[in-house]
């Protein structure tokens, strides 16, 4: 076998270059790795390239110009990349070269490439070259994995960072994305694949301004003191998400400014910031979350998505003036875990069982409804997807405010502003274009929402929701809001209401025994009170920061009408004679759950008492 020895410029060894590899640094001057030092040549004196080639037989030669003088944008970001080596690209130029083909596809089928990884290189080639920050917000949190002085420097932006193909795929915002030693230098910085996109020079340095001031990210008092806005900003959504907060509110007082965490429906009170960080903080908050800088006098809104570990957060921003600043507070939303199973929420299997045959319903109305901070829109976002699992269903959603994208749904946001009259056009295009399922997201606020609901229940399957303590108290707010009884026992097909109550931490969870004081408190009769002498309760540990419950679990209340119950309801009676009906009809209350989990201890007397069940 023919072989060609030279000397290895750096480790002095010496090695076939004709089996030794191709290197990837330059794509346009590809040289060899030697095996013993794995170094190739690139980095040689010019002397040592000249003679290298000079002496290099017609076969390298011949390999060499194939690789440098076909390479055309596709191979040479897929080099850059590291997504195939040097070699592969040979290897299917030549196969190229004996039986035609376009050169991605033939890396696909030699297995070197997958075809969905070859799309995303495609596309970003064709048409995700011009973005605009205002259209495609970049995450403010992947700064921090170039390091702001360095995107400045360059002038990078990182847009977003997505797993693909086993590998970490970040798309970045150039100025200029063919310069290839800056991807380069990100592909090792951030150990990704790079996706090159160009933005302008203005909305980069714009993007950066809040990351200047004060160097790079650093763990030292120094630099905590001297570039506090930016760090100070993102550790503080950083902690939250950490700690599980779904709520983080920032609200100047007079001596500081307070930070309050809402975890597991309840507000804990954090580290306040000092007064005189309020302004740098304020600024920094608005700039990330990407409000309006030079407003302070009226409320805002934003939007962001940002990633911290492998997760990507929707961070819904509200900003509102105060005598003493703005208070700021951020709705933190986990993209990746937010929509969920029925059996992830703890629907018993039975009631899935019902719920999915209510919803396979072609019209008719359900309602789904919880008091404030307890779960109705996660419930509501799981009966979408659901809903639109389901081939052939076409569903639209009407809501105050998008929380999270759901495949095939076609969601319509009504944002913050919410004008009656654009929402009631809205609803009422909806009966020509006759969707198979509406989706009504916190929008029944009026007589005249809720004459357009009585419409439509009789066209197409009807879900909205309610702010509502009980399934009965449901039906009884629809009411008062003018829908007829007869029209609404006529199409009633299901109530949901739930019930979100603090679960004991399993790490430090230990027997109690409630009292008969304790028992007369939770206003229990005696057949209530058996077999509840004894429980369990969380006494505080690392696990669950010294709180005692970690996480929440569901509870919940099925009204599935019966005909005596449609019957009874058609009548417009009391509250108290539907909710005798209504346990007439099967339905198993949130109390008579709730006293099942403390039983079970999963959870606690006190939570009982808390949530007035």
């Amino acid at each position: 076998m023919a072989e060609h020895l030279v000397r290895c410029w750096n480790c002095l060894g010496d090695y076939d270059a004709l089996t030794a590899v191709w290197c990837s640094c330059n794509p346009n001057r590809p040289t060899k790795v030697c095996p013993f030092c794995l170094q190739c040549f690139c980095a040689a004196p010019e002397e040592y390239h000249e003679r290298f080639w000079a002496e290099a037989p017609d076969s390298l030669v011949t390999d060499r110009e194939m690789l440098a003088g076909a390479r055309g944008p596709l191979g040479e970001a897929l080099i850059r990349a590291r997504v195939i080596t040097s070699d592969q690209l040979l290897q299917a130029l030549k196969r190229q070269k004996q039986e035609g083909g376009k050169i991605g596809e033939i890396l696909v089928a030699m297995g070197h490439l997958t075809q969905r990884t070859l799309d995303a290189f495609l596309s970003s080639q064709r048409s995700v070259m011009q973005i605009s920050f205002r259209d495609t917000p970049p995450d403010p949190m992947l700064v921090a994995s170039i390091g702001a002085a360095e995107c400045l420097r360059r002038l990078v932006v990182p847009v977003s960072r997505e797993h693909l193909s086993g590998r970490d795929l970040l798309t970045l915002a150039m100025v200029n994305p063919a310069d290839g030693e800056t991807v380069e230098f990100v592909q090792n910085a951030t150990a990704s694949q790079v996706l090159a996109v160009q933005a302008s020079r203005e909305e980069i340095e714009s993007f950066l301004l809040p990351f200047q001031g004060g160097g790079e990210s650093d763990a030292s008092g120094s630099a905590q003191e001297s570039a506090p806005g930016p760090r100070l900003a993102t550790d503080l959504i950083r902690k939250a998400i950490a700690r599980g907060a779904s709520d983080l509110y920032v609200e100047p007082r007079e001596e500081e400014v307070s930070i309050h965490l809402r975890i597991d429906g309840l507000l804990y009170k954090a580290k306040p910031v000092g007064r005189d960080l309020q302004g740098t903080l304020t600024l920094e908050l608005k700039k990330l979350l990407r409000l309006d800088t030079a407003v302070t006098d009226r409320p805002q809104a934003g939007r962001v998505v940002m990633r911290s570990g492998d997760h990507r957060y929707d961070v819904i921003a509200h900003s509102l003036p105060t005598r003493t600043g703005e208070n700021i507070s951020l709705k933190i939303i986990n993209r990746d875990t937010f929509l969920k199973t029925y059996e992830q929420l703890g629907i018993p299997a039975d009631d899935v069982v019902s719920l999915r045959a209510v919803l396979s319903a072609k019209r008719g109305l359900v309602l789904v409804s919880a008091p404030l901070f307890h779960g109705c829109t996660t419930t509501l976002y799981a009966l979408m997807n659901d809903l639109a699992s389901e081939s052939g269903r076409k569903v639209i959603s009407i809501e105050a405010q998008s929380v999270c994208p759901v495949p095939n749904v076609s969601q319509i946001s009504l944002g913050d502003t919410q004008d009656a009259e654009a929402t009631l056009t809205t609803m009422k295009a909806l009966a020509s274009i006759q969707p198979d399922v509406c989706v009504l997201a916190d929008v029944l606020d009026s007589a005249s929402m809720i004459g357009q609901v009585q419409k439509l229940m009789g066209q197409m399957l009807v879900v909205a929701t309610l702010e509502s303590a009980g399934a009965v108290r449901s039906l009884a707010q629809v009411l008062s809001a003018g829908l007829s009884p007869a029209d609404l026992a006529q199409h009633l097909l299901l109530v949901l209401n739930q019930r979100l109550l603090r679960k004991n931490c399993p790490q430090c969870s230990a027997p109690v025994t409630y009292s008969e004081n304790t028992l007369r408190m939770m206003g229990l009769t005696q057949e209530e009170s058996r077999d509840l002498g004894h429980g369990l309760q969380g006494q505080g540990c690392a696990d669950c920061s010294g709180i005692g419950y970690r996480g929440r679990m569901a509870l919940y209340e099925l009204l599935l009408p019966t005909p005596a119950f449609r019957k009874a309801l058609a009548k417009g009676p009391a509250e108290k004679t539907l909710e005798r009906e209504a346990q007439k009809a099967g339905m198993i209350t949130l109390r008579q759950r709730a006293l099942k989990a403390i039983r079970e201890g999963l959870t606690t007397a006190e939570e009982f008492r808390k949530e007035t069940l």
